[in-house]
Formats: C-alpha cells, structure tokens, sequence
C-alpha cells in the first residue's frame, strides 16, 4: 500500500504521535509536510527530502503551458501529480485544515482522505472561523475522520461530522522507553511536561505546586519543554519565592524524559479550556507519565478523563481550580503509598489498553479498508 501522510511540521518534537505515524506505519509512506499544504516529501521517512514544485516543474509547465499561475496552484498541480506518479492508495492527514487544503485534490484523484484530528483544529474559534466554515465539505469528502478523546467525537459530530465516518482513537505509546519505575519513589518532587502553552495553564500547575511547597518545604517541581510561556513561568517562579523549588529543563528526548520521570512521585498538569476555546486532545505525555508508574493530577478535561480513572490512577480536578490541585498533590505526599498503588494500577491500564502497537494496529485497520 502507497500511503500519504501530510503533515504541517517535519520533526515538531512535541508531535511525537505524527513521529511514529511516518517511523511505524507499515506499506509504502510519502511524507508530505512543511504547511497545511505540504511543500516538501520524504521518500525514506523524513531523512531526506525534496521540493515538491522543483521535483515536477516541468510537468507543472506544461500543465499551464504560458499562463501566469499563483504559487498555490502551482503547489496543488504538483501535490496532484506526484500523488498521481506514485499510485497513492490513501492520505492520512494531520489535523483538519490540511484536509481542508488537499480535499479537492484527494476527490480528483479518486484517493481515499482519512483526516486525523489533534486538538485546537477541533476547537479554537480561530481555527473554525476559517478552516472550520469548509469542515462540513471536509467530511462530506472524506472517507474516515479520526478523534482522539470521546469529547472530540462529540465537537466533530456537532460540527456536522456523520457519526458513521468517526473514530474515536487514542494514540499508543512506547512502553519499551515508558516503563515502570525500578524502585519505590517517596521524594515529594512533581514533574510536568509539554509546551508552555495556554491551554496547559503551566502558570496554574506552578501555583497549585506553591501552595503545596508552603506546608512540605523539600517539595521540587521538575518542568519539561518549551513555549510562548516559559520566560511568564520562569518570572512567576521568582515572584513566587519557588524559583529554588522548580527546575526548567527544556526541550528533552523521550529517553530524557522517562529518566525524568523515574526521579518523581506524580505527574501534573493542569489543562483548560481557553477563551480562544482551545483544548487538549488527549495529552500523549499523561499516557507517558502513566506507563512510567506516576499517578496523575490533573483536571477535568476533554481526552484526560478517557484515559485517568480518577481517584484510582490519579486524581481530576475542575479546571482553574489550582487549590484543589494542591490539596491532591498534598495527598500524595502525605501518603506515599497511596501515590505509589496508584502508579502501579496506571502502568497495568496503559499496558493493557494503550501501547503503541495496539494503536498503530487500529489506525492500519482504518487506513486499509477506507474507501473512496
């Protein structure tokens, strides 16, 4: 099976799961990426890669023979064409604006479009005051739409998605780098990870850990990459008094990480929907932290409550409610055992119902058996 992957990004290090789409998918790939309408492709999965319009100039000439053509449809043309020279049974795209921008492609060449939806192409106002006014096109078009929490299924369906054409999938993750801890941690030290971004509200998790440091003064919080927000988080510590308590380590490799993740005794995030109505899919790194033995304390929010069975794996707070965060953080220190236990029932669940494997087997099915 020829398959095409469209991607905005080539190695975004916070879109692992698009990583192991183009890395772990089995038939043919093309990886088409750089815009929601691709400019580059990889024939050997993102090692090396080439112009798309260089590639085909002059077939594209020839196409338009003399007329003056803008740079869009000069892209398209040649997205057209090499879908069309390499015999492309399926596009898989990232995220519902790109299948907005190659939909009219994919139904001219007859190709099966599955479109893979994240997170804010399902949600942020912006997104769907542009994007989002072709989505009913989009699904009318394509084959199969896949969503990645339960709450996403129902955003899609109420933004005129068939119920037939859903998915809901989670992603999987590599338990052979996410596993459980070798021994026992009692360190009352917390560990975040992902962009500093709005929808994170790191701010909130930084002040939920400060309530926490006032009653266990050896508390530390250990945060984990980068974004818009990472110089207000840092400045938010010093005005704080904590900035002693809180490591930023930026960017990391999942090897990093999951050493990371062994120095801890739970995961927090505190996740929220934005005025913009941004929202989370469902945080890959919160399957990571589970695999790796770490309770979770987060919030009520869209694919989280999926995956963290509250008061078993972790616990789930209402959003912006950072003090109730502290208190469960609180807990956790104060009975170590319990944090502990529940570590262990969060590997035992992540194992059983989210590897990778698991997943990339379901995604394949999809891709297999999607139809024009």
């Amino acid at each position: 099976m020829n398959l095409a992957i469209l991607s905005t990004n080539k190695n975004k290090y916070s879109e692992t799961f698009i990583h192991n789409h183009v890395k772990l998918l089995p038939g043919t790939i093309h990886f088409l990426f750089d815009g929601y309408l691709p400019k580059l492709v990889s024939r050997d999965k993102g090692l090396t890669s080439f112009s798309l319009i260089e590639f085909n100039h002059k077939k594209i000439s020839s196409f338009f023979k003399k007329r003056i053509v803008s740079e869009k449809e000069a892209l398209e043309s040649a997205i057209e064409y090499y879908l069309k020279k390499h015999k492309i049974n399926a596009i898989l795209c990232e995220y519902g604006p790109s299948g907005v921008e190659i939909m009219l492609i994919a139904k001219r060449c007859n190709i099966p479009l599955i479109v893979h939806f994240h997170g804010y192409d399902a949600y942020r106002h912006d997104i769907l005051n542009s994007y989002g006014k072709q989505y009913k096109e989009l699904f009318s078009i394509a084959s199969d739409i896949i969503a990645v929490s339960k709450h996403m299924v129902e955003q899609l369906k109420a933004l005129g998605c068939p119920q037939n054409k859903l998915h809901n999938l989670c992603y999987g993750i590599n338990t052979t780098i996410f596993k459980p801890k070798l021994s026992v941690i009692s360190n009352p030290v917390f560990i975040a990870c992902g962009r500093f971004v709005e929808k994170k509200a790191p701010q909130l998790t930084i002040k939920a850990f400060e309530l926490v440091l006032m009653k266990v003064s050896n508390a530390k919080l250990i945060m984990i990459g980068d974004g818009e927000l990472l110089d207000e988080c840092k400045t938010l510590t010093k005005q704080l008094n904590i900035s002693h308590a809180v490591e930023f380590k930026g960017v990391l490799s999942q090897l990093e990480i999951a050493e990371q993740f062994n120095r801890a005794i739970a995961f927090v995030q505190h996740s929220i929907i934005t005025p913009q109505n941004d929202s989370e899919g469902t945080p890959l790194t919160i399957l990571e932290a589970m695999a790796s033995d770490l309770p979770i304390v987060s919030t009520l929010h869209g694919g989280i409550i999926d995956v963290v069975i509250n008061e078993e794996t972790g616990f789930l707070v209402e959003e912006n409610n950072y003090e109730q965060m502290a208190e469960k953080m609180l807990h956790l220190t104060q009975y170590p055992d319990i944090a502990n236990a529940m570590g262990l029932k969060a590997s035992a669940h992540i194992n059983e119902n989210y590897t990778i494997e698991n997943y990339t087997q379901k995604l394949w099915d999809i891709l297999k058996h999607s139809k024009k």
